[in-house]
């Protein structure tokens, strides 16, 4: 088990480093080639680690799924800018699924979305992003949890976790050199969406958590899926 903590560890700070060389050394104008390279990571990355327990066809399904219904989610909800159900969709895979299947789920959905309402330099970040938080939540809530304190979790997550993220897309492409103005200026510019988005995702987690939770369980024990 500590092994495979380290693996993931280890993948997160790769895909890390492959932004911040999108940042330092291409500038941005690679993003597609950075954002490929980010889910590539995650997904072979992750895929290989639960490769050894012998994913069954029903998990790979479910995944497809989760991540098919946090696409139709963000685009749906595209006339209210920042209230989204995406963060809450991956977030209830990662603690329904595992940990591993809530950052495939999130980096999978901003990219394949971003068809949608646009790709750029910011898309890499969004993918990092969604994914970590999906990821997390698998950590922080392994056997499930209180929908209080998962829709906390997801307030915080996208305020602090996502927010901070992909803010920093906008530092590092301002045609100023970044300094600690700059950098606070740019999050306070960003922070009353972040808060619209921590404040929707934690009303969705509210609402969705319970009710597709016990439905991905059913699914579990009816198909026997392994265990997260």
């Amino acid at each position: 088990m500590q092994k495979r903590t380290g693996i993931e560890i280890g993948l997160c700070v790769w895909m890390a480093v492959i932004l911040w060389y999108g940042i330092g050394v291409l500038k941005g104008e690679a993003y597609y080639a950075v954002s490929l390279a980010i889910i590539l990571s995650g997904l072979v990355g992750f895929f290989l680690l639960f490769e050894k327990e012998k994913p069954s066809v029903a998990l790979l399904t479910i995944m497809a799924a989760l991540c098919g219904i946090a696409i139709v989610s963000r685009i749906a909800f595209f006339f209210l800018p920042q209230v989204k159900p995406v963060a809450a969709i991956v977030i209830i895979a990662g603690i329904a699924l595992g940990r591993e299947v809530g950052f495939i789920t999130g980096a999978v959905s901003a990219f394949v979305s971003n068809f949608y309402f646009g790709q750029g330099s910011w898309t890499p970040f969004q993918m990092f992003a969604l994914g970590l938080i999906g990821y997390l939540a698998g950590v922080f809530f392994r056997k499930g949890g209180n929908k209080y304190l998962v829709a906390v979790y997801g307030l915080v997550a996208t305020v602090v976790l996502y927010g901070g993220i992909v803010d920093i897309n906008t530092i590092f492409y301002t045609s100023q050199k970044p300094n600690l103005s700059i950098v606070l200026a740019v999050l306070a510019q960003g922070l009353p969406f972040n808060i619209i988005f921590g404040i929707s995702t934690a009303a969705f987690l509210f609402l969705l958590y319970r009710p597709l939770l016990r439905q991905l369980d059913r699914i579990q024990k009816k198909y026997r899926i392994i265990d997260k």
